[in-house]
């Protein structure tokens, strides 16, 4: 698969500032769009690693990337992570659907 010019731009921007965690969320976002699931789990992740604080939706997207890799565990992890920064963060409702997923992950 060939990058879109927005994708590519996004990478580029990404490797010209690798410790800008912006660039590796909006990076992340476009991979996710593109279903490539590993990549985006590897921005996520690197994006989740740069970003102390408010990162809840970062998680649940991680987790829904490693679903999609057949990476359970990592999953449920994630989405534990999830739920308890959007709670640490007043995000009821973000925690709430994270919740959701962790349990349909667990059925």
């Amino acid at each position: 698969m060939s990058d879109t010019p927005r994708l590519a731009k996004l990478r580029e921007m990404a490797v010209k500032f690798p410790d800008d965690p912006r660039a590796r969320y909006f990076l992340a976002h476009e991979l996710f769009r593109a279903q490539d699931w590993e990549g985006a789990a590897g921005e996520y992740d690197a994006y989740v690693r740069l970003t102390p604080g408010d990162e809840g939706a970062a998680l649940k997207n991680l987790g829904l990337c490693y679903e999609r890799l057949s990476r359970f565990e990592d999953a449920a992890e994630a989405y534990r992570r999830g739920i308890d920064n959007a709670l640490a963060h007043a995000h009821e409702g973000l925690a709430s659907e994270i919740r959701f997923l962790l349990d349909e992950l667990d059925a």
